[in-house]
């Protein structure tokens, strides 16, 4: 198997949350981590890597073996695990099986961590399940909450654990960010794609190297719903509607480019609408 190197301080390879990683430092330091986090970021943001990084240098203040805190890294660890679900909501089936998981002991740390990706998915049966745990934790049991948008947590929910915000970066240190680590990415890019990877990504600098790979679609749907909106707005001087459906069939040959598809023209859409009551709104449209 292929050794991985891990730091004496995880959270030296990550980019900027000096303030937040100066707390958990800290906690971790004194012994006084507290039970239960809620993380709030855009998506894209590093919320769940940093977790990752909490988890490592607490199993290195434990004295845990290099080994194990190895797979915390790689994501294979067994008492550092990532809730999530491919459905569009976690629901009270998922948070059930946790619970039965959260007594047992751990398995080769001295703690267990849970992290619930995009926790502000859960419906309000799974939160309220969640909420006995959180409510009552068991020793050396910790809990991350990593949502975008905390507003659809339960308030009861949301006062019992700590919300701590990630950082976002502006235009200029995100592009800066991706010039200096990926610069063979920087360098391959258009102006054009890495504007919209900047404008889009809320400042997060894991959306914008998504949103810079090749392989990822979303700038040439953001590209053709433009192309659509124009062709559109032009259909009484030579485009015709049947031109335009050709632009969208050229594009969305598969279920998922659909989406994305619909996606960018939704907000096309709301943007001109919005546009149309203020003068000073700045449009999706580069």
């Amino acid at each position: 198997t292929q050794k991985v190197y891990i730091m004496a301080n995880a959270f030296d390879a990550l980019f900027g949350n000096s303030e937040v990683k100066t707390l958990f430092s800290q906690c971790i330091k004194d012994n006084k981590l507290s039970h239960a986090y809620m993380l709030v970021g855009p998506e894209g943001c590093g919320k769940k890597t940093f977790v990752k990084a909490i988890a490592q240098n607490l199993a290195r203040h434990d004295g845990s073996e290099e080994e194990a805190i190895a797979r915390i890294a790689t994501g294979h660890s067994p008492d550092v695990l990532s809730i999530s679900t491919e459905d569009k909501r976690i629901g009270i089936d998922t948070v059930r099986s946790f619970v039965s998981t959260v007594y047992l002991t751990p398995n080769e740390l001295d703690f267990k961590m849970y992290i619930f990706d995009k926790a502000d998915k859960m419906t309000p049966q799974a939160q309220n399940a969640l909420l006995k745990i959180i409510e009552e934790p068991p020793k050396r049991v910790y809990i991350f909450l990593i949502c975008a948008n905390p507003a659809s947590l339960l308030q009861t929910v949301r006062s019992r654990v700590i919300a701590v915000n990630m950082q976002t970066f502006s235009e200029t240190q995100v592009r800066e960010y991706i010039e200096k680590s990926a610069p063979e990415l920087a360098l391959s890019t258009s102006e054009e794609r890495m504007a919209f990877a900047l404008k889009t990504s809320c400042g997060a600098l894991g959306a914008v190297k998504r949103l810079l790979d090749p392989e990822n679609g979303e700038f040439e749907a953001f590209s053709t719903a433009r192309e659509i909106i124009t062709a559109l707005s032009r259909k009484n001087r030579g485009v015709s509607y049947f031109d335009f459906i050709s632009i969208i069939l050229l594009f969305a040959d598969n279920y998922e480019k659909l989406v994305l598809l619909l996606k960018y023209l939704s907000l096309f859409y709301r943007d001109i609408l919005a546009a149309q009551n203020s003068d000073e709104l700045e449009i999706l449209t580069l």
